[in-house]
């Protein structure tokens, strides 16, 4: 009997005998989501509409963010009747999963470490406090899967990178899928930090050409909200007003600097950081809205509002 280690396991018996359903990929952030949903729509799955680097449905993104739940289930209505399988990089772990036909689960577990560290490099943050921060939301992922009866496909992500094949195959087996034509693009997919995705930090954005300010929420932590806003008219700083649940909290202006964001787009300059820092009575708790916007203006930053996790 060979001891060796396949990286996947299924539980809740596996999802080859539903003619039709939906495929949610969950995760931790930053933790092998994108990888995943690729290879799914390497095999043939349609993974949603106006795809990046990160594989991450825009149509529905959009409808979670504006808490359209009504345009959410239009989207998955359309989806179910072009599609007997479709899938999507789920957005939140427990956010409206009951709309979706027959779902069943691929689930991407990664090192805290790795997972950590990669959002330290990204948003120059205490690497121990992410560590603690990633722990509770594996924990969370743990709990959910303990208690749904959901076909579930679990996988290492380091294992994936180490036998990709066999990922690929287990996960095609799980599925139902049978001899796929993507096969071998889906095991070619598989590579480590590919090019693709690190170097888009700012591009994969979508970013509106006509609009006269551009920003982006980079990170929300409890008692910190990161990010960048630049004006196309001019080079100076953008004063920005904080709001959480509708309420105003604070104003900050941009000075910080973000070497990333300039090198990105020749419009962008480099002192266009901002940190909202908040006191220890207005932490940000789970399920709390938050936005930024231009001062004195409506106009808000390219991906606020957002809802703290």
């Amino acid at each position: 009997m060979s001891n060796k280690n396949s990286g996947f396991s299924i539980i809740n018996g596996d999802a080859a005998n539903l003619t039709h359903k939906t495929v949610l990929v969950v995760g931790i952030g930053r933790g092998g989501t994108s990888m995943v949903a690729g290879v799914l729509s390497k095999l043939g799955i349609f993974m949603g509409e106006g795809l990046s680097s990160r594989y991450q449905d825009n149509a529905l993104l959009d409808c979670l963010q504006r808490n359209d739940k009504k345009q959410a289930k239009k989207i998955i209505k359309e989806r179910n009747s072009c599609y007997p399988v479709w899938g999507v990089k789920k957005l939140r772990l427990w956010r409206w999963n009951h709309l979706f036909r027959e779902r069943v689960y691929v689930v991407i577990l990664r090192d805290i470490f790795a997972t950590a560290n990669r959002r330290v490099t990204l948003y120059n943050i205490s690497l121990l406090s992410e560590m603690f921060k990633v722990l509770g939301l594996n924990f969370s992922l743990l709990l959910f899967l303990w208690l749904t009866k959901r076909p579930l496909f679990i996988a290492s992500y380091e294992k994936a990178l180490m036998f990709p094949e066999e990922f690929v195959t287990g996960l095609s087996v799980f599925l139902g899928l049978e001899n796929p034509i993507g096969f071998t693009d889906a095991v070619q997919f598989i590579n480590p930090s590919p090019p693709t995705y690190t170097n888009t930090l700012v591009k994969f954005k979508v970013i509106a050409d006509n609009k006269t300010y551009q920003g982006y929420i980079d990170a929300l932590e409890a008692r910190q909200i990161i990010g960048w806003a630049v004006s196309l008219l001019n080079t100076g700083p953008v004063v920005l007003d904080l709001f959480v649940n509708g309420l105003y909290k604070q104003t900050v202006s941009t000075h910080l600097s973000r070497l990333d964001v300039s090198s990105q787009d020749p419009r962008f300059y480099e002192h266009c950081g901002f940190v909202f820092y908040l006191p220890e009575e207005d932490s940000l708790r789970p399920g709390d809205t938050i936005e930024v916007k231009i001062a004195g203006q409506n106009i808000a930053l390219n991906n606020s509002p957002q809802e703290f996790i």
